[in-house]
């Protein structure tokens, strides 16, 4: 294998550690939160054929204007311990999802 191929099957990995890194810092640095960061927002599924709703907000009917988006079923705020032990564990998934991914493609490169 030659590092080129290497580095391109390790591009999504390089994902998780950035998005782990970030949910982390967020959750450790509060100069890092923006505002709103504890704000949540569920949708339901509704199927295609049942409801004249497009099934995702951010579909492309949405965003030419020729559909409405979907509402929110609930939505609400995180208390503050509830909203870091989130962020903490999202960024630990994350982080060892990566780093794991990172280190078996060392691996199996190496050999």
């Amino acid at each position: 294998m030659n590092t080129f191929s290497v580095l391109f099957e390790c591009l999504p990995l390089f994902a998780f550690v950035g998005f782990g890194l970030y949910f982390l810092l967020t959750a450790m640095v509060p100069t890092w939160r923006e505002k709103g960061w504890k704000h949540w927002k569920a949708y339901g599924w509704n199927p295609p054929m049942i409801s004249n709703r497009p099934m995702n907000a951010n579909s492309w009917l949405v965003q030419l204007g020729f559909a409405k988006p979907t509402k929110p079923i609930a939505e609400g705020d995180f208390d503050e311990k509830s909203a870091l032990l989130f962020y903490y564990a999202l960024g630990t998934v994350f982080l060892i999802i990566g780093i794991g991914g990172l280190a078996l493609i060392v691996c199996r490169s190496i050999t």
